[in-house]
């Protein structure tokens, strides 16, 4: 690397859109930006700076490589990666959507002394939704400094451990159903599994809650990371995987419609990855339908109509495979509720109303007794919920 005895920029001019907008990053990072940037790293307001050209390449810059919204500032023997917001707010990743790659870049960087910082444009929309402001601690969490954190009203505090993560997820989840990118929950006390988008813009955020997590798990914690590809959704980019791999935390699982084939075929009782990420993105995070638990390490997704029933139906393997997979077919349970229901103890009438069975009542007292709802929840009583009860209710009687 040269050695600058002044700060030094180097930026490529075009955005991913620059073609089709006609607006370039020199249009943004004004010369009183830089002078602003250098300032708030270094202390200096006298500078140099180039915006190249794609094909540009040197020790620290790739040909053709798209950084997102980032440049390199060079000074003495120390390389900072400074992230810039967009001007408009446009959507949730609008503007936090090209930090992913920022950081990837950062990360992967050979060099020793080396820094990595986010930077306020002036902003117009709303920089501060719930959504945006998770992935502001997310970041502050993988090691941004934000150079101008006045420019938005809250305080940026970096995540304590996974469990913050995930309590602030599922609150996020919560307000904002349409912010379900990321699934993150337990399976057991130390296994957590996320199941992320890896398209689209959902793939930025779905990289950034696995590098969070993977600096903040303790020793004993297992992440597992679980892509549900299916036809041209893609897996995340490679350079998030080299990032995740050389983590070396988080365990990757690629589960495409072949490998579900086969685990269909081979077991009665279906805990697909698919299956599960269907049911968190209809129902959202881990509750027991039939009681109060919240205890993600005691819910378990419970068919309504059974894997096996469904095996003996003259269909094709791919609709057998649909249906035992689609996120209508199921509820969340704990596992008290999840074995009732399995043997049939308590049934769901077409009306989603509870009914208990036993030869003996104290049972159905207890059944009862720990039962905290008489019907359950709407949100379950889709058309295909229906049908895949009748089918359930129909091989019971």
């Amino acid at each position: 690397m040269i050695y600058y005895d002044k700060p030094h920029f180097i930026i490529k001019k075009n955005l991913q859109k620059s073609a089709n907008t006609g607006e370039y990053f020199s249009d943004f990072i004004t010369e009183d930006v830089m002078s602003d940037v250098c300032r708030r790293i270094c202390g200096e307001t006298d500078y140099t700076y180039i915006f190249v050209d794609n094909d540009y390449e040197d020790d620290l810059v790739e040909r053709s490589y798209n950084k997102g919204r980032m440049a390199l500032m060079l000074y003495k023997d120390v390389v900072s990666y400074i992230s810039f917001s967009e001007k408009e707010i446009r959507g949730r990743n609008s503007s936090v959507q090209s930090v992913t790659t920022a950081y990837n870049i950062y990360y992967m960087s050979s060099h020793p002394k080396k820094s990595l910082y986010y930077y306020f444009l002036d902003l117009n929309g709303n920089p501060e939704t719930d959504y945006i402001f998770m992935m502001y601690r997310l970041m502050k969490t993988i090691g941004f400094t934000f150079l101008n954190p006045e420019a938005i009203t809250q305080r940026i505090d970096a995540f304590n451990s996974v469990e913050d993560i995930m309590t602030a997820r599922k609150l996020n989840s919560d307000r904002n159903s349409s912010n379900n990118s990321t699934y993150i929950t337990k399976s057991s006390a130390l296994q957590i599994d996320i199941y992320g988008k890896t398209y689209g813009a959902n793939k930025y955020a779905t990289g950034m809650m696995c590098y969070a997590m993977a600096l903040l798990a303790s020793k004993k914690q297992k992440l597992t990371l679980y892509e549900v590809l299916e036809g041209d959704l893609k897996e995340l980019p490679k350079s998030c995987l080299d990032v995740i791999a050389k983590m070396g935390k988080i365990k990757v699982i690629k589960t495409d419609m072949q490998l579900e084939k086969k685990v269909f075929e081979e077991n009665n009782s279906l805990r697909s990855p698919r299956y599960l990420f269907n049911l968190l993105d209809r129902l959202g995070t881990k509750r027991c339908a039939l009681c109060e638990c919240e205890i993600p390490e005691l819910i378990q997704g419970a068919h309504i109509w059974s894997v096996a029933d469904i095996k003996k139906q003259p269909l094709t393997l791919e609709k057998k495979l649909s249906y035992a997979t689609d996120g209508h077919n199921g509820l969340w349970l704990c596992e008290n509720h999840h074995k009732m229901f399995d043997e049939n103890l308590i049934r769901i009438k077409p009306n989603g109303r509870i009914s208990y069975h036993s030869s003996e009542n104290r049972h159905i007292l207890f059944m009862k007794k720990i039962t905290l709802v008489e019907k359950i929840n709407d949100e379950y009583m889709s058309e295909k919920f229906i049908e895949y009860l009748e089918q359930r209710n129909r091989a019971i009687i």
